[in-house]
């Protein structure tokens, strides 16, 4: 049997398991343990960084976050382990390795590493429950397997200690999925107990007047950093040096020798880079010590406008590249009898990634507007800095937001890791600007009816608002849709949801709040929207985004096109290559269909989709209906890999499986497929 990795698939791999993990099905009760030296993870070179007879395993290779994952460390429960302490530490392990491999959790049947690092938080604090029952004459150390098989123990471990219901009822149900055979126990119920889930509420959107303050004050703070963007890179290479930017007297004590060889003090570096008006209240930097804070303000305002502007995710934006701008020119330029220019149209993106439904890195575009692509030149410049005091040259996989610390010491080995950021600090940017008023919370009743505001402190009258990331991509969702400049689909296309249903959620409400984020006028006490808002963009380039996309993807691909709509775009793209219909009334009618609302697409398992709307198949992962859709476009290579992925799964699973099963079944509709249509194609007999 082959092994699953915990997370991305084909990208790192774990060792197999060991033959002697097969359960024994008449007569075994569980699984024998891995041997010490199987491996759960490795890095992307191959080197080992969870070994099963370890004490620290670290599943960060796996993980799809930016920010890196706290190690699961066993070295540290106790302080000196008894051998019954090892005795739980050696269940606890066991139970992380099953849940791992034989779980099946996770939307697509597998565990992220980020939920792993949850689980283990759960079975370390069941251990030390388990380590304080020692004081009870009538119960006595408890082991981890009497924990989770007796109810009594379990509804006592709920009651006393302070947990997550949600992850712990997700460590239960995955040993419950396990099964007594690996485990050696049958597992209680998580059904007989009030494991409530933390309530999470929807993101509130943030008061229109608030809104309004929060974008011009980012804005002006964008405007206050962009005069240094040139700058940036030479003057933060310069602290290569030691003793650049020290006080004259640190440099002195610190063993440089006479006033002829002292550096420039960080008053002195500043003036001689021309940065005197850039280094200045909310970025003033009297010394070298404070230089990373002020670079980390600075590159906290960009990730603000990025949220801003494009509604995109936290981790998404923590996750963009170095080179993450790309400008396409969708349409030759429009010339009249004269000659002359007259359009010229274009759509300038944002590239990162994603992984929301797809369970592993993947590349997204988002439309970003013009303060988006200085807000991100800003980035770069600071990034290449940085890049030249870790003396690595600039890639594609360098992050954009490289940790500032390396300016402190940067002949100290740094690790290039991700900045850090805080919603506290984030709130101080704006601080009077988002005092919240009696009006802010009548307005935010209006967005959320059914919700009581006033039970929650942080929403009284007189607090400053607390901003958070995910705030402004639903209030960029709501706005945008309350004034009627963002539809739904073109929601749906921006931040990367899988439904309408999930934008329409985003925007809940909208209809409640008539009024879009432009400027206010006093006088008529009404809110108007500027010719030159973004709302304009997104309406007009969101379409033409998926039309290129569409046509990009398809039109220009080489292989034959098959499936309901495929069969159609096969004839169009013969016609284009025949004369008979001309490539930029193509693509003008795609993109009047894609704004109206009569055509969709997303890339599917094999090819692409056209459908406009919700298809129950694509949330249930039944890929192989695709090959019946009328909106389906089934590209030949990606029919290969999928014939080619089902035979190499279907050797995964026992005969009398149900897995072998549906998969068998998937497996006879791709190969009854590809012999009607592609083989037929191809000339086959």
């Amino acid at each position: 049997m082959k092994s699953t990795t915990v997370s991305i698939g084909g990208l790192f791999s774990s060792d197999n398991f060991p033959a002697s993990s097969e359960p024994d099905n008449a007569a075994s009760e569980h699984y024998t343990r891995p041997s010490d030296d199987f491996i759960l993870c490795r890095d992307v070179n191959g080197q080992p960084t969870a070994i099963y007879g370890a004490l620290i395993w670290d599943f960060n290779p796996y993980r799809l976050s930016a920010t890196k994952l706290t190690r699961i460390r066993f070295d540290t429960v106790f302080g000196t382990a008894t051998a019954e302490d090892l005795k739980l530490i050696e269940e606890s392990k066991y139970i992380i390795y099953c849940l791992i491999y034989f779980s099946g959790g996770g939307r697509i049947g597998r565990l992220s590493a980020s939920t792993l690092s949850q689980y283990w938080t759960i079975l370390r604090l069941a251990i030390k429950f388990c380590e304080e029952q020692q004081c009870k004459e009538l119960v006595g150390r408890l082991t981890l397997k009497q924990l989770f098989s007796v109810p009594v123990y379990l509804a006592a471990f709920i009651s006393q200690v302070k947990v997550d219901g949600g992850f712990l009822s997700g460590v239960i149900s995955g040993l419950v999925k396990v099964g007594k055979k690996r485990l050696g126990y049958d597992v209680v119920n998580p059904k007989k107990f009030d494991l409530k889930r933390v309530r999470t509420e929807q993101h509130p959107v943030i008061p229109t007047r608030i809104y309004l303050n929060v974008i011009n004050r980012a804005s002006d703070l964008l405007d206050h950093i962009y005069k240094g963007v040139l700058v940036y890179e030479d003057f933060i290479a310069c602290f290569a040096d030691g003793y650049y930017g020290l006080q004259h007297g640190l440099q002195k004590s610190h063993g440089l020798g006479g006033r002829s060889m002292h550096r420039p003090d960080m008053a002195e570096a500043i003036c001689d880079h021309g940065l005197e008006d850039v280094f200045v209240d909310l970025f003033k930097c009297p010394n070298k010590r404070r230089l990373q804070v002020v670079l980390l303000r600075m590159q906290q305002v960009v990730k603000v406008i990025i949220h801003i502007y494009t509604g995109m995710r936290d981790q998404e934006v923590l996750r963009m590249p170095y080179s993450c701008l790309s400008k396409k020119v969708l349409r030759k330029p429009t010339l009249d009898n004269r000659g002359i220019q007259r359009d010229c149209s274009q759509s300038i993106n944002l590239i990162s990634t994603e992984t929301k439904f797809s369970g592993y890195k993947k590349r997204a575009v988002w439309f970003a507007p013009l303060e988006v692509i200085r807000a991100v030149e800003v980035a770069q410049a600071i990034c290449r800095g940085l890049a030249r005091l870790h003396r690595i040259d600039l890639n594609d996989k360098l992050p954009l937001f490289l940790n500032p610390s390396v300016v402190s010491n940067a002949k100290r080995k740094s690790e290039i890791g991700i900045a850090g950021f805080s919603n506290d600090k984030m709130s101080k940017f704006f601080a009077e600007s988002i005092i919240i008023r009696a009006d802010d919370l009548q307005e935010l009743r209006q967005t959320d009816p059914a919700r009581d505001f006033s039970n929650s402190q942080k929403f009284n009258i007189g607090n400053s608002w607390l901003l958070t990331s995910h705030q402004f991509r639903r209030s960029l969702a709501f706005y945008g849709c309350s004034s009627g400049f963002i539809s739904l689909p073109t929601l749906r296309s921006q931040f990367k949801h899988m439904t309408v249903q999930m934008a329409r959620y985003y925007s809940n409400n909208y209809e409640n709040l008539r009024t879009v984020f432009g400027y206010y006028d006093d006088e008529k006490g009404e809110f108007h929207l500027p010719n030159s808002h973004f709302a304009f963009e997104y309406q007009m380039a969101m379409p033409t985004s998926v039309a290129h996309q569409l046509i990009a993807d398809l039109l220009f691909e080489k292989e034959p096109l098959f499936g309901g709509t495929g069969s159609y775009m096969e004839k169009q793209k013969q016609s284009v290559k025949d004369g008979a219909v001309n490539i930029e009334h193509l693509r003008a009618e795609t993109e009047k269909r894609v704004r109206n609302g009569t055509l969709s697409y997303r890339p599917t398992l094999l090819g692409g989709c056209t459908k406009v709307g919700r298809c129950d198949s694509f949330l249930l992962g039944d890929f192989a209906a695709c090959l019946s859709c009328e909106g389906a476009i089934i590209q030949t290579d990606k029919l290969e890999q999928g014939v080619q992925d089902s035979i190499d799964e279907l050797k995964l699973y026992p005969l009398d499986s149900g897995e072998h099963q549906v998969v068998k079944k998937d497996l006879e509709r791709l190969m009854a497929f590809k012999e009607k249509f592609v083989g037929k194609a191809n000339g086959d007999e």
